[in-house]
């Protein structure tokens, strides 16, 4: 009888110790719109990356002959840690630089979209909104679903998309860009013509999947930016696929080319020479440790 009231007297006491840390971080799937996401224990950073329950985030820089590629390989628990930032309502042409869109949705790492406020054609899809359906046949799309899986579409193949839409696991995002990387495993030959120069060495933005869950983020620093002259998008794809990426595709470069960690540039762009985009991707932590607002 004495050893069950001891095993109960110590059980009880355990409830509240359990219930405090409870209370200290929720960790639990962030909405599927356009809300921020939770603001990131500082502790959890360090000059290579940042680290919690949910977010795994490791950076780099990486010089491949001439250019300075900026890497992120990020690993999430859940897929609606994978976000969208806009710079305004879509519809509007309101934009922002890349680092205050960030700072505003907590991220903690980011990088420029496709910047679809600049266009009038496209299939674009936001956080499961569906705002543009015009298709752009001269590009490729990367579409991402609900389980945080890329499929890209070459040529934005109508067959592959209708089967897309019509599939269980929903779409959330259509970025029009391009052009594809790296599809299935397979490198990409870049075609021999495009939209843009994909043949000339300037600055580049890319996004791939490694797996579930597994991402890398790629800004490659150019036009002399200390001292990096940029990279075709043949290189990069080459970068992409050697790195391990299944799935990846070229984002918005140039002069929106820049990559945010824990509340700065992490590429070499100068902040006062930021170009003002109208949305950017970014990752977020699951977890709640009730920091959100805090500095309102």
């Amino acid at each position: 009888m004495r050893k069950w009231i001891a095993l109960l007297c110590a059980a009880m006491m355990m409830v509240p110790a359990a219930l405090a840390e409870e209370t200290e971080t929720t960790t639990t799937a962030l909405p599927m719109d356009f809300s921020a996401g939770h603001v990131a224990d500082s502790a959890n950073y360090t000059e290579s990356g940042y680290e919690d329950e949910t977010l795994s985030v490791t950076m780099e820089h990486v010089w491949v002959g001439d250019a300075q590629y900026n890497v992120a390989h990020v690993k999430i628990s859940d897929p609606s840690q994978l976000r969208i930032g806009l710079a305004a309502p879509f519809g509007k042409k309101k934009t922002n630089k890349i680092s205050t869109i960030a700072r505003d949705n907590n991220a903690v790492v980011a990088i420029g979209g496709d910047y679809f406020a600049n266009e009038e054609g496209g299939y674009v899809v936001r956080m499961g909104e569906v705002y543009r359906k015009k298709p752009l046949k001269s590009r490729d799309m990367l579409v991402t679903d609900s389980k945080g899986n890329f499929h890209i579409l070459k040529n934005s193949n109508a067959e592959e998309l209708k089967v897309l839409t019509e599939a269980e696991d929903s779409i959330v995002n259509v970025f029009n860009f391009g052009p594809a990387l790296v599809i299935d495993g397979e490198l990409q030959e870049m075609p021999e013509k495009y939209n843009y120069n994909i043949t000339g060495h300037e600055p580049r933005c890319a996004i791939g999947q490694i797996g579930e869950l597994e991402y890398l983020l790629v800004v490659v620093d150019g036009r002399n930016q200390g001292g990096s002259k940029g990279c075709t998008c043949a290189e990069l794809a080459q970068f992409m696929y050697d790195r391990g990426c299944t799935q990846a595709y070229n984002l918005d470069g140039g002069n929106s080319a820049l990559m945010y960690f824990n509340g700065e540039n992490y590429s070499t762009k100068s902040v006062a020479a930021e170009r003002s985009v109208s949305d950017i991707i970014y990752f977020s932590t699951a977890i709640d440790f009730g920091l959100d607002g805090a500095e309102e």
